[in-house]
């Protein structure tokens, strides 16, 4: 018989339901399912994917997936949104440190903002001043939430079911851009609904039902731990299992918990930086650069550009149904398989698809006639998406597992805010040929995609602790 703990002054039962006292016998209780018994770590990221599914529609709208308007060529529009999130990233830093086991009320701040851009962009879908603003709004809504979010998710993550939370983050994202990519392109100019308006209904849609499930949302252990609340850390860990009730186990859970944030407290904060370099160069290229490779304006403008010479106005949705694809396949895997090989081959040969497109591209410059060069960089495009989905979500694993417990918000703000200046340099730059734009983002990335396999850890099942040591290292090999 194992041991358990009671919460009232009654007679001990054999299990204690935290929700609901009841005298249950163990022959009653649940077999042992991995996945329902982690279903609870995976329904407390639920808001954070509602907000990121609202990103995600505004970051497509400003990399070509908008209404045919005058302001759709306006650079300032296009990167927007990423200023936003820059300037909420920055805000969120000293969130993460001092409200402590208070990060639902972020999730609730950003969901008020994503609800105020809904409205703004339903009420006003013509006025540029209007919908500036709420790509501004929405920008810094996903920025508040990214750091604070990712670092929740790996807390409250068992390390067999860490993957697929944090992967939560970038499968959202890609669940908005295909949203954004499949509703544009076949929008009839004719109707007297702007797709705009459309746009703003999902915000508040997307706004209003994380403030319905924000009762799900279940606060990290560590940070109750960080304010001496031991009952509570225990509490917290019972919630995020089934069944939810506090055992030998949960017990275990709080003391493992415990020794790793006493372990991380008291590293000095140089020793934390010292820690940190190098992961940090790893992210800069793997998350930051990589991320932004894998979906930006000028890649995006090669679809465009293709369909509206030769009118395949279906191989948007194609391209996204398959960016979708790419990202579930990985959402399946992260738990399963390795992480370090498939993420890395889908890295090289997404940056060897760039370099094939730039290519093609730099042919049909000289004859926009070549309607069957086209068609081959439609379908470049199409098979880029399916790899770039991929290998997106296991940016979100990554990073949230490279930098030590009190490094980690202002590293990780760091490297989300360099991804986002990789986008506007892109928008930028757009005024170059798309060969060259895609030349030099696809040699880079084939370099980082080789040396992704030799510098990164294989982090599956390892815990935070394991997997932050194993960053550390420059070349690393296969965990024992």
């Amino acid at each position: 018989m194992s041991q358990t703990t009671n919460i009232d002054d009654q007679d001990p039962p054999d299990v204690i339901d935290i929700t609901l006292r009841t005298n249950t016998s163990r022959r009653h209780t649940p077999k042992n399912n991995p996945h329902r018994q982690n279903k609870p770590q995976s329904n407390a990221t639920a808001v954070g994917a509602l907000l990121f599914t609202s990103g995600g529609m505004n970051m497509a709208m400003g990399l070509g997936w908008t209404e045919t308007a005058l302001y759709s060529l306006s650079k300032h529009f296009c990167h927007s949104w990423f200023i936003g999130v820059i300037i909420g990233t920055v805000l969120s830093v000293p969130l993460c440190y001092f409200l402590t086991a208070k990060k639902k009320w972020i999730m609730v701040t950003s969901a008020c903002l994503i609800l105020v851009d809904g409205i703004l962009f339903a009420s006003l879908p013509t006025d540029y001043d209007n919908l500036l603003a709420a790509r501004y709004l929405n920008g810094i809504a996903i920025g508040l939430i990214v750091v604070p979010f990712l670092i929740h998710a790996s807390e409250i993550a068992v390390d067999s079911f860490r993957g697929s939370c944090l992967m939560t983050e970038q499968y959202a994202l890609t669940f908005g851009i295909a949203i954004q990519m499949i509703y544009t392109p076949f929008w009839p100019l004719s109707l007297d609904f702007p797709p705009n308006r459309l746009h703003g209904i999902f915000d508040i849609i997307f706004g209003i039902f994380p403030l319905v499930f924000i009762t799900y949302f279940t606060e990290s252990p560590i940070d109750y731990i960080r304010i001496g609340d031991d009952m509570a850390a225990l509490n917290s860990l019972a919630r995020l299992q089934y069944p939810q009730i506090i055992t030998a186990n949960t017990h275990a859970a709080l003391e493992q918990q415990k020794f790793y944030y006493q372990e991380e407290k008291y590293r000095s904060s140089g020793k934390c930086c010292g820690h940190s370099a190098l992961p940090l160069i790893k992210m800069l290229l793997f998350r930051s650069a990589m991320l932004a490779f894998s979906y930006n304006l000028p890649l995006n403008l090669t679809l465009r550009y293709s369909v509206l010479l030769n009118g395949a106005t279906w191989a948007a949705t194609v391209a996204a149904i398959c960016r979708v694809f790419g990202a579930f396949l990985a959402f399946i895997m992260v738990d399963h398989a390795a992480r370090r090989g498939p993420s890395a081959i889908s890295a090289i040969i997404m940056s060897s698809l760039l370099i094939s497109q730039a290519s093609m591209f730099g042919n049909i410059s000289s004859d926009v006639s070549n309607i069957s060069g086209l068609d081959a960089a439609m379908s470049l495009y199409i098979v880029i998406q399916a790899f770039g989905g991929f290998f997106a979500c296991y940016t979100s694993v990554y990073l949230a597992e490279a930098f030590p417990w009190r490094a980690k918000p202002s590293f990780m703000a760091f490297c989300v805010i360099v991804e986002q200046i990789v986008q506007i340099v892109l928008i930028e730059t757009i005024s170059l040929r798309f060969g060259d734009n895609l030349l030099a983002q696809g040699i880079v990335a084939l370099v980082v995609g080789v040396l992704f396999y030799f510098v990164m850890p294989e982090t599956k099942n390892a815990s935070l602790a394991e997997a932050q040591e194993s960053f550390r290292n420059l070349i690393t090999y296969k965990r024992l």
